[in-house]
């Protein structure tokens, strides 16, 4: 299927979009565009973006067709060896998981805009870009000039880009892989700091998995002139809109910066590769409905601030404060008395993104990352720090990944005893598909590397936590500690 994309309108924020379907091999076949899009578990319902469908035949006549559901098209081909869809698309989403377009920006995310022809997702894909000779495109797709080569419709639904003149480009080599830097928007002053923070953290997570699986790996950074924060990963890159730009090198913003590029790179690894069997491949017309986000977002915001720790780039204190306002988020949510962080991954895609009802749910992220630290600690703890949930990961990485299949919660349960000769089923009773349990487990667990949680009312009846090492340390806790934050 071959699309050739160009800016219809700038100032309405319209795209066009031409496709030909070439050999539809019997007289009718249904184009389908995404419903929802990895990353974020929820329906988005793109086709109410979408305005003056047509489709012509290779005379330029017009070919009729029939709407089945709200993002379905029934085309009638009548045999014809090449059949015309144009359309456009409203692209005035300027976060890390939408579309956008300005006089002088084409960003989008093919999952937003992008139809395929039913039955025929494994088709090479190439996608022209309209645009002028001084613009740069960057994308984790081959590319040569103006057009990208996928090979597959997944490979372009999972592979936004930025076109733009106004690209400030930095790369340098990890291992045996190129990392790119792609600024939209504005750019850092101290751009051997980002690299050095990205190299440090970047080693840190490639040496629990073994390797970094690719040859390149983008960062797109969209910078804007308002506050905003929003990161989206990808099987070879990430786009993390953050603003405002102006602020990108003062300390607060730069290491919230940081740390949203940490927990995107995990991605890379942990969930992009590392998936559930349900989300294996991903269906993208309905819910792919799944109870473990507390492995595939909850671990990943854990490791996120966590690599930062191991790698040297944060010091104990910018993590203590980075956790402190995480477990703000959870001790001010009584949802985790209500409903439990399985039940809350399920229905992610009833009301995950919203504050919902009060108290209703909780978080994959918050909840998530208590989970994955709980049971981190555990580990460390029982095996005086031989493993940890670094090896839990990497046995999840080569029994999955390694081998074409997802995983499944008995798996990642089976390798959690494995490894730390524990029983973790009053861990998954309580924590998992439990409720109430929380607090308890977090003090415990806090306690056995050193650490004191202390939490007070701040007179509006909300919590405030505060994150401190003990003053004085058992030899246990001092050895738990130490392998705790052993760098990696």
């Amino acid at each position: 299927m071959n699309y050739k994309i160009g800016i219809s309108n700038s100032t309405d924020h319209f795209i066009r979009i031409n496709a030909w379907v070439s050999n539809p091999n019997e007289n009718n076949f249904n184009l389908q565009l995404p419903a929802w899009r990895p990353g974020r578990y929820e329906l988005a319902n793109y086709a109410k973006n979408i305005r003056c469908f047509e489709v012509s035949n290779e005379k330029g006549e017009l070919v009729p067709f029939k709407k089945l559901n709200k993002d379905l098209w029934e085309v009638f081909a009548n045999g014809f060896n090449k059949v015309h869809i144009s359309y456009e698309y409203y692209a005035n989403q300027a976060d890390a998981g939408a579309s956008f377009v300005g006089e002088q920006l084409l960003y989008l995310n093919p999952v937003n805009c992008f139809m395929y022809v039913e039955g025929r997702m494994n088709d090479a894909f190439e996608i022209t870009l309209d645009i002028p000779n001084d613009w740069q495109i960057a994308c984790q797709l081959k590319h040569q000039d103006k057009t990208l080569f996928a090979p597959h419709f997944d490979a372009l639904a999972d592979s936004p880009f930025f076109a733009s003149p106004n690209l400030v480009h930095h790369s340098f080599g990890l291992n045996q892989t190129n990392i790119h830097f792609w600024f939209e928007g504005g750019t850092t002053n101290n751009m051997d700091k980002l690299e050095a923070d990205t190299r440090a953290y970047a080693q840190a997570q490639i040496n629990i998995f073994g390797e970094l699986p690719l040859s390149d790996y983008h960062f797109l950074y969209l910078l804007t002139p308002q506050k905003f924060r929003h990161g989206v990963e990808h099987a070879d890159s990430t786009v993390i809109a953050m603003g405002p730009a102006a602020e990108l090198d003062q300390p607060e913003f730069y290491n919230d910066f940081i740390a949203i590029s940490s927990h995107e790179l995990f991605h890379l690894w942990n969930i992009k590769r590392i998936r559930p069997s349900e989300m294996l491949p991903y269906d993208f017309t309905k819910e792919n409905y799944s109870e473990l986000g507390y492995v595939y977002e909850g671990i990943t915001t854990y490791y996120g601030d966590l690599m930062l720790l191991r790698s040297g780039v944060w010091d104990f204190e910018q993590y203590a404060s980075s956790l402190e306002s995480d477990l703000d988020r959870h001790y001010n949510n009584a949802g985790r008395f209500n409903y439990s962080v399985a039940q809350s991954s399920f229905d992610t895609w009833l009301d995950g993104y919203v504050p919902g009802v009060k108290g209703r749910k909780v978080s994959i992220y918050m909840e998530g990352l208590i989970a994955a630290m709980v049971a981190d600690i555990m580990i460390v703890e029982h095996t005086a720090g031989r493993f940890r949930l670094d090896d839990v990961l990497r046995r999840l990485y080569q029994e999955t990944y390694k081998k074409g299949k997802g995983y499944s919660k008995q798996l990642y349960q089976e390798l959690l005893q494995e490894i730390s000769g524990l029983s973790f089923e009053d861990y998954f009773f309580d924590l998992i598909d439990g409720k109430g349990k929380w607090d308890e487990y977090v003090q415990k667990m806090l306690e056995a590397i050193g650490l004191e949680l202390i939490v007070t009312n701040d007179g509006d009846g909300l919590s405030v936590c505060k994150v401190q090492k003990c003053s004085n340390l058992t030899p246990n806790q001092k050895v738990c500690f130490e392998m705790w934050v052993k760098k990696c």
